[in-house]
């Protein structure tokens, strides 16, 4: 299986959100096609002697506790597994006691620390690690002693950063090398946006931290520390370092810091600048917020590929990113019903995110169907919504595609989370109200698969539409020509942007 190296994560404490809620968000990318659903979990209760994957590959495993809890999970389909010889990679998780997990920001340790203590083969990984924490864990604390304890037994084969929350804390993780890794209790006032890079300078500006035993003094006996305020171990300079900066990553950290606080970062990318793992956003950040920053493509900056047809930008939006997710847990609901992930099965940039909770017993047909190992290589956008929104957003990527395709099919998308958002709040608060729990759950259920209903519907249609007037317009001859004379007029042909004719106002149903 091969790392996500393109990966960005954001986070939003619950003091800084628009609605009080813990934002926990990741974009998973992958140029291959890598299809991918939505899973529910059931919970299950003593039942001794069951195995989850470790390694990489499946084959090292290790013993889950009798009783495991319910979890939803965005896990690969079986026809992407047997293509790519690796397991299921859960990606994201959120459980029935409000505990959620991401993982696979790969990041890169530098040689002197990756010397002194190597990746293992067949450790825990990216792809491995999230369902099994989050189905033996009833906290954030002991979902990150979990997972560090893994990691003590088995070693690590990634240099990866996660972050683990619950109703009350949230935790960031940077697992370094094959056995080094620190965890920080992230502050509720704060905010975080990062590409694929290590940010985590000093222990000491957090409340709380976890390290492996030798951090500090594997670093301090192989000379590769590195000291700085109050003689001080900076854990980048000495794990990582400004010479495995690449704008690659870089540049999304920039943009992200840039989007929520415009006035403490400039406009202009600066490789040699530290841009902070934790910040002030200028304003209170909404979910909406969040998601469009998985969107952003530089826009409006020099940066911007549409805009000036560059090509050697790696943007957040792009064509290659095969899933992403945005988890909100909310403090004062029920453990049960307090986390809504909002999940693009496709790439968002030209898709949508839709909802489903940690309450909910299922997902809808589609969303929910696994295409079997003999499908493998069929690209199916009658069954599945992956294929569905890949495909849109191959056709709707590219700077005359945006000004035709994508810029009326993102305005649409814009519009029908616009309604999701708030209908789904109104939901939760009247969830809240029902004492019979199961009643509760059916209800949330209901409203999530009807969203997931309508966003796949709505996205054949969409599809449909674009290929249609894409074909209709077919002509490798950009050039108008007088229909009476047949001569080259010399004008270039201009096809004037889509009229999507969906209507956004079905998202806006309340059950």
């Amino acid at each position: 299986m091969q790392a996500c190296s393109a990966c960005t994560a954001v986070y939003v404490g619950q003091d800084v959100s628009a609605d009080g809620s813990i934002i926990v968000a990741r974009s998973n990318d992958l140029q291959e096609v890598f299809a991918n659903h939505i899973t529910v979990t059931p919970r299950v209760e003593n039942e001794p002697g069951r195995l989850m994957p470790v390694s990489p590959d499946g084959k090292v495993k290790t013993e889950i506790p009798a009783t495991t809890y319910q979890y939803t999970a965005t896990p690969f389909m079986n026809s992407t597994v047997v293509r790519n010889e690796g397991v299921h990679d859960a990606a994201t998780c959120s459980n029935e006691y409000g505990v959620v997990m991401t993982m696979s920001v790969t990041a890169f340790p530098n040689n002197a620390s990756l010397q002194a203590d190597p990746l293992v083969k067949d450790g825990i990984c990216e792809d491995t690690a999230t369902d099994l924490v989050v189905c033996q864990s009833k906290t954030a604390r002991e979902a990150v002693e979990t997972l560090l304890g893994l990691v003590d037994k088995y070693g690590s084969s990634g240099s990866d950063i996660a972050i683990i929350a619950d109703q009350n804390e949230a935790w960031y993780i940077e697992i370094y090398t094959g056995h080094q890794y620190a965890a920080v209790k992230l502050p509720s006032d704060k905010v975080s946006v990062f590409g694929n890079e290590y940010s985590l300078e000093y222990l000491s500006d957090y409340e709380d931290n976890i390290t492996s035993k030798d951090l500090i003094s594997l670093a301090e006996e192989k000379g590769f520390a590195v000291h700085g305020k109050n003689n001080e171990i900076n854990l980048f300079d000495t794990y990582s370092g400004k010479q495995t900066t690449a704008d690659y990553s870089h540049m999304r950290t920039w943009i992200g810091h840039q989007i929520l606080a415009p006035s403490k970062f400039s406009s202009i990318y600066s490789h040699n600048s530290l841009y902070p793992l934790c910040f002030s956003p200028d304003e209170k950040v909404s979910l909406e917020n969040v998601s469009q920053i998985f969107r952003n493509r530089y826009d409006g900056t020099k940066y911007s590929p549409d805009d000036t047809n560059r090509l050697d930008m790696r943007v957040i939006g792009s064509d290659t990113t095969l899933s992403a997710h945005m988890i909100q847990v909310f403090p004062n609901l029920p453990a049960e019903m307090s986390c809504v992930s909002w999940i693009s099965v496709g790439p968002p940039v030209y898709g949508v995110f839709v909802p489903v909770s940690n309450d909910c017993i299922n997902v809808s047909g589609a969303y929910g169907a696994d295409q079997p190992a003999n499908e493998s290589g069929v690209f199916d956008t009658d069954k599945y919504p992956y294929y569905v929104f890949k495909d849109i957003c191959t056709r709707c990527v590219g700077p005359e595609n945006y000004k035709i395709y994508g810029k009326p099919v993102q305005e649409y998308w814009h519009n029908a989370e616009s309604n999701m958002f708030t209908g789904m709040s109104k939901v939760i608060a009247q969830a809240a109200k029902m004492n019979d729990s199961d009643a509760r759950a059916r209800y949330i259920t209901s409203y999530c698969n009807d969203m997931q209903i309508q966003a796949f519907k709505d996205g054949k249609q969409m599809l449909n539409d674009v290929a249609w007037i894409q074909s209709n317009n077919s002509n490798t001859f950009k050039i108008q020509r007088n229909p009476e004379t047949h001569q080259m007029t010399g004008e270039k042909v201009v096809i004037p942007p889509m009229e999507v004719k969906l209507n956004a106002s079905e998202y806006g149903r309340i059950p």
